[in-house]
């Protein structure tokens, strides 16, 4: 599956004319205008949803050239913009819908596909490396990146946690909320998820140095990361504050020499198997041991796997007592008792 979304966005970038990517990146409205000759239109509200995700406030009338985006306060409009320019480039090639032709959930997948192209075009691969200039991903490059672009602080986390060593986080959280508000994970390359691991909207561990940072006293040191049901596991952290948010990068190693002695416990990793569970109005990948019944794992919302959805839905006949789905109970009598 990840070649085929990078595979994609590699087609869709291709259609891109030279030195629009470099202009896009300062300049997103008229680079859109002057360079491609796209209209764009600030709408306060959106008569078109996309139900497939992907992560802008925006929609695109590619016939037309014209996109539609809801304006914003903070960075996410330039995200948007870069979305729906996605959206534009893969139009102009077929390559990109026949890969995406024969894979589950295609619609959804485009919009991964636009989501990684934006975050291509806020943050060129140049300016990380610059902004790296050769040393370890640490806390501070989320807002160096941020002064050097137009990408919001989770597109800079997702860029941050793509050039991490192996398995750890970028962090960003509130700390008057005690609550992670976004998480970029970057599993192991070869034993994948851990068994723990920071998630959005997660609860901060009592006593966290993500919680304890202030102004210009950052914190680097071998911590860890705990889940609500008390599960826990040792990472190096390095924390920053950044105005009212904390950004922290979590790693299995010490990346930044924080430590002298290295006695690492032997991590955990998630072993069950991942799947695709359609349920609660959304299509989600679920990590989890799948019903020995239908082979489906339980949607995270409901709790539900399908064969339990289906058993909601039954109605018991009212002669022979048996459970019958809705359309063949007439008048509360099953069709095998009428």
């Amino acid at each position: 599956m990840t070649d085929v979304i990078q595979n994609a966005v590699s087609a869709a970038w291709s259609q891109l004319p030279d030195g629009v990517a470099d202009a896009f990146s300062s300049d997103p409205e008229s680079t859109l205008r002057d360079a491609l000759g796209l209209k764009t239109v600030a709408v306060s509200t959106l008569d078109v949803v996309r139900q497939e995700g992907g992560a802008c406030d925006g929609v695109s009338y590619l016939d037309d050239g014209v996109i539609l985006y809801r304006p914003t306060q903070s960075r996410r409009q330039f995200f948007t913009l870069a979305h729906e320019l996605g959206h534009w480039l893969v139009d102009q090639t077929d390559d990109v819908y026949d890969l995406l032709a024969n894979q589950r959930e295609s619609a959804k997948l485009l919009e991964t596909v636009c989501d990684r192209i934006a975050q291509r075009l806020l943050l060129p691969a140049a300016l990380i490396d610059s902004v790296l200039s050769g040393s370890p991903p640490a806390a501070r490059h989320v807002t160096e990146l941020m002064d050097a672009s137009l990408a919001s602080r989770p597109v800079c986390g997702i860029a941050l946690a793509s050039r991490l060593r192996g398995l750890g986080a970028v962090i960003i959280s509130d700390p008057e909320r005690a609550q992670v508000d976004y998480v970029s994970v970057r599993p192991d390359s070869v034993d994948g998820w851990p068994a723990v691991f920071p998630w959005t909207g997660q609860p901060i561990p009592p006593g966290h140095p993500i919680q304890q940072v202030r102004g210009d006293h950052p914190i680097t040191r071998k911590s860890y990361w705990e889940t609500p049901w008390g599960a826990r596991a040792d990472y190096y952290i390095g924390v920053v504050a950044d105005g009212d948010r904390a950004i922290g990068v979590l790693s299995d190693r010490d990346l930044w020499g924080s430590e002298q002695l290295h006695l690492d416990a032997e991590r955990e990793f998630d072993r069950r198997p991942l799947g695709e569970v359609r349920c609660c109005g959304a299509t989600r990948s679920v990590r989890g041991w799948p019903c020995a019944t239908c082979g489906e794992q339980c949607c995270p919302t409901c709790g539900k796997c399908r064969c339990d959805r289906q058993a909601a839905r039954e109605v018991r006949c009212t002669m022979c007592g048996c459970q019958y789905l809705p359309h063949l109970v007439t008048g509360g009598v099953c069709v095998d008792c009428r």
